[in-house]
């Protein structure tokens, strides 16, 4: 099993984001196939399947519904409701060039609800974030949405 470097001038890029709800509730949304369906459409594609073996060394598979991509990984770390770390590797059926990552997901349970605390190391450069800065805002504005309204609306990049 190779296990992915990342080299020291690489890029990352970290936020946080608040919600009102309890650390496991978001990370249920963001592990749990058919809740995480519901919120994230990246490139305004939703997910067909999803595989998401919580456990170190567990892969991560993401497909879509119009197979222009798919979402490849493992994990590295898994504390249930806590913290994920995992390679990602978006996989492009047409001419793009694939991508690769490594995401440290954290989830903190505070008094009036959780934070979640992203962090996305391997990009080229600050230029290369910038899309990738919008796509999280946009994913968490979703996400958000989700779980803190009833009627939850699909947010989109």
């Amino acid at each position: 099993m190779s296990t992915m470097e990342i080299k020291e001038n690489e890029y990352s890029i970290e936020f946080s984001q608040d919600f009102t709800v309890p650390a496991e509730t978001l990370f249920e949304a963001w592990t749990v196939p058919e809740k995480l369906k519901q919120w994230w459409y990246p490139m305004e594609n939703s997910l067909s399947d999803v595989k998401n073996e919580l456990e170190d060394g567990g892969e991560v598979l993401y497909e879509f519904e119009k197979k222009e991509f798919r979402v490849t990984g493992k994990y590295q770390q898994v504390r249930i409701n806590e913290k994920l770390v995992y390679s990602w590797e978006w996989d492009f059926s047409n001419d793009l060039p694939d991508e690769r990552y490594i995401l440290t997901i954290g989830f903190e349970d505070k008094e009036s609800g959780s934070i979640l605390h992203v962090k996305q190391e391997g990009l080229p450069g600050e230029a290369a974030a910038l899309p990738h800065q919008d796509a999280w805002k946009a994913a968490l504005g979703s996400l958000k949405g989700f779980l803190e309204n009833s009627s939850a609306q699909k947010y989109t990049v």
